[in-house]
């Protein structure tokens, strides 16, 4: 009697924890300076987006309220993955530049408030996007490697100091000086990774295929389906794009979601008007914003159920 009690409530409480997304409002962006736009972040506790070119090349704030644009940088590969700390405040990215058909990189930090930049890596080879953890961020090269404070006023949690690179399209995990390589499914080529926002699972797409989440030894969780571009909504749900294309260009795409509680994936949008693409949440998790395969860039309130 006791096992089928305790199985009711399990069960109960499964059902009562699932949750799921409905759309409540969405609203075109209509940015001062007219042109297709790639999204390429979003800044938490702000009204901005960070928004860039064809080909990521630059990389503009997108004022929601005013609809203006300021340019932080016009270099190439600058909206390619940049980092935004958790105040919102500073903006990591990188430029390229091609010498002798060679790749070089500098990784840049700017300041929100002063629109100042700083230079972090100058003229560097295999240079990788900056990992941010709580008020650390990590920046990592050929040559260099190394760990430095933002200077933000950022409130410590229980993620501060672990980061994950892929290197080599493998994630690595970096915490307290050790270096844990992961392959969860074997070998073979991983994207898109990122820690959930309580640091405690990995969450990638593997060959391009399907998205998982592991815990930080490696042992696989979920299996979340065709989720392209995930990203963590919150700590129980993640959200992407399933896109598909002709080999020339995208023909369909839509938002989907995956709940952990009750291990569903769902569609949040299904469209015949347009190709909804790269979700990005805001930091509280109510709201996304989205682009279009023509460049059009929506906000979009969230219900949670």
């Amino acid at each position: 009697m006791r096992t089928i009690i305790a199985t009711i409530l399990l069960t109960a409480s499964l059902v009562s924890g699932a949750q799921e997304l409905r759309l409540k409002a969405v609203r075109v962006v209509k940015p001062e300076v007219s042109g297709p736009y790639l999204l390429a972040g979003v800044l938490p506790g702000s009204r901005y987006l960070l928004v860039s070119g064809e080909g990521y090349k630059g990389l503009s704030l997108l004022d929601l309220r005013r609809s203006r644009i300021t340019k932080i940088s016009s270099g190439s590969g600058a909206g390619y993955e940049p980092a935004v700390t958790p105040d919102g405040k500073k903006i990591i990215f990188r430029t390229d530049s091609f010498p002798d058909n060679r790749k070089y990189s500098s990784l840049l930090s700017y300041d929100i408030e002063t629109a100042g930049t700083e230079t972090i890596l100058a003229h560097e080879r295999g240079v990788h996007p900056a990992a941010i953890s709580g008020n650390r961020i990590m920046v990592k090269s050929d040559r260099v490697r190394r760990t430095e404070l933002t200077g933000s006023a950022v409130t410590k949690s229980s993620g501060d100091g672990v980061f994950v690179i892929i290197e080599d399209l493998v994630p690595v995990i970096y915490s307290g000086g050790e270096r844990k390589v992961l392959k969860p499914n074997g070998d073979g080529y991983y994207i898109w990774a990122s820690l959930s926002p309580d640091a405690t699972r990995l969450l990638y797409n593997f060959q391009g295929l399907s998205t998982y989440i592991c815990d930080l030894n490696g042992h696989v969780i979920h299996d979340a389906g065709r989720i392209n571009a995930p990203k963590w909504l919150n700590d129980n749900i993640i959200i992407g794009m399933d896109d598909r294309d002709d080999g020339n260009r995208v023909t369909s795409s839509e938002i989907v979601y995956y709940s952990l509680r009750d291990r569903k994936r769902r569609y949040l949008t299904g469209t015949d008007t347009r190709a909804e693409m790269y979700p990005w949440p805001f930091a509280e998790g109510r709201k996304i914003a989205f682009s279009t395969d023509n460049g059009e860039i929506y906000v979009a309130k969230l219900k949670i159920r």
